[in-house]
């Protein structure tokens, strides 16, 4: 898979969850111009992160395998609780925890969460990692 390939796979899966309001999430350089969080009660932020490349197979060629995890942080204005930002975690657990991809050799494995509590800008921020390998 290429780059965009998997960029184009990350983003439609992000897409297809109706957890929170579409427009509540913010995307990689969003092409809808600076994201304005103010006002929202939940948003998300997605992050792409590619690790190294490895050469699994050299038999019959080389097979690129790329690995890399998908972040995603959730927001909620601090100090109002955390029962919704932790509904939306569970949600995205289910919607991208051990996907394959019917078009391409796209796989995510086990999700982890990281609690980073309160910014200091007035958001409570809940992290979820997401690894994934790609053909």
């Amino acid at each position: 898979m290429t780059f965009e390939q998997i960029r184009g796979v990350i983003i439609s899966r992000m897409t297809a969850w109706a957890g929170i309001p579409a427009d509540d999430v913010d995307y990689p350089n969003n092409p809808k111009g600076p994201f304005n969080p103010v006002g929202k009660a939940i948003w998300a932020r997605l992050v792409d992160l590619p690790a190294a490349s490895t050469s699994t197979e050299i038999g019959n060629g080389p097979c690129v395998r790329r690995d890399g995890r998908v972040t995603i942080q959730l927001f909620v204005p601090s100090n109002k609780g955390t029962l919704a930002i932790t509904k939306a975690a569970d949600t995205l657990v289910e919607h991208f925890q051990f996907y394959t991809d019917p078009a391409y050799p796209f796989d995510c494995f086990a999700v982890s969460m990281n609690t980073l509590g309160d910014d200091g800008r007035g958001w409570y921020q809940v992290n979820l990692n997401i690894p994934y390998r790609a053909y």
